[in-house]
């Protein structure tokens, strides 16, 4: 037993034990928590032996991740591409709001996880189905990727836009402007800072007119009689 392990569970060591030991040290205590010798106190074995599943605790936040994402389902190819990817956005971006503590750590993970992998197949896969040039996949599954991590960021760490009693503040605080020097401003108090939910699925709703609108385009273009 290691030292210190004294009246610590002692469990077969496999990768989900360790998995599951790390969510409930990271729900219940913070990121900062979480380390190879915390699960080794916590699981009744020397932190060395997590080593054998983790090369590092890097990969240990990569497999937390990727197992997030894993609660994505895959878009149905019977229902339309701007459902499909209105609600793959919709998903991906709750993945933030749910475990804030994670979304630093997420923004950085680099896209070889076997999940995200998928995320991208399925992002792309309903681009083409919508219609858009193939030259301009790479920069509409960008887009879509910036915009959802983007304001999955905003909505871990701005607690002012997220949370309702601050974002009440902020309209007050609208109000009260001078209506000489901004009207506009006060004038638009009482709508500033909208629920944040509405207002990621409002811009998801301009994001993807823009998609239709740019797949449009291209569709004209192609029934232009040539000379």
């Amino acid at each position: 037993m290691a030292p210190g392990t004294e009246g610590r569970r002692q469990v077969h060591l496999d990768r989900e034990v360790i998995l599951e030991t790390s969510r409930e040290i990271f729900y219940q205590e913070g990121l900062g928590a979480l380390t190879l010798r915390r699960l080794g106190s916590e699981l009744g074995v020397d932190a060395t032996a997590m080593y054998r599943h983790f090369r590092n605790k890097g990969a240990l936040l990569s497999a937390l991740i990727n197992e997030l994402f894993v609660a994505i389902p895959e878009p149905d190819p019977a229902r339309s591409w701007r459902d499909n990817l209105r609600d793959l956005m919709s998903a991906w971006w709750w993945i933030y709001r749910r475990n804030e503590g994670l979304a630093q750590a997420m923004a950085g993970q680099p896209d070889d996880e076997p999940q995200l992998f998928h995320l991208t197949e399925w992002t792309v896969r309903e681009l083409i189905r919508a219609g858009v040039p193939d030259a301009e996949i790479g920069l509409f599954h960008q887009t879509i990727y910036n915009h959802t991590v983007g304001n999955g960021l905003v909505a871990a760490f701005s607690p002012w836009l997220t949370t309702e009693s601050l974002r009440d503040e902020q309209r007050r605080i609208y109000a009260a402007l001078s209506p000489e020097q901004f009207p506009s401003a006060a004038a638009a108090a009482p709508t500033i800072y909208p629920e944040t939910n509405a207002a990621f699925l409002f811009s998801v709703e301009l994001l993807l007119d823009a998609i239709e609108s740019r797949a449009s385009a291209e569709d004209d273009t192609k029934r232009q009689p040539t000379t």
